[in-house]
């Protein structure tokens, strides 16, 4: 196996290590406040379970990106989670 190939299997799995550990969590809160502003229950039941769904996404979200074909899908598929989520939490906030 040539030193290019190698590094090339080195960048892929790192780049979804990365987007697992560090971009699965910001986005698994994103989804909780999405889910706290727009469930149509009273205040106390939605901030619970926007809370609670937080851990379940995000190890979610992390087995999801470590099963991805490419880094460059583990960071899209992040980008496009997250900004569905922030879409959402404004959505929730505009509609109260």
């Amino acid at each position: 196996m040539s030193r290019a190939v190698r590094r090339e299997q080195l960048n892929h799995s790192l780049g979804r290590t990365l987007a697992a550990l560090l971009g699965s969590l910001p986005v698994a809160l994103a989804i909780g406040i999405a889910l706290g502003t727009v469930l149509p229950l009273r205040t106390e039941q939605r901030y619970l379970i926007g809370s609670y769904s937080v851990f379940p996404t995000w190890v979610a979200l992390a087995c999801w990106l470590l099963l991805a074909t490419s880094a460059r899908r583990a960071w899209g598929a992040l980008a496009l989670v997250s900004s569905l989520a922030a879409l959402l939490g404004l959505l929730g906030l505009w509609l109260r």
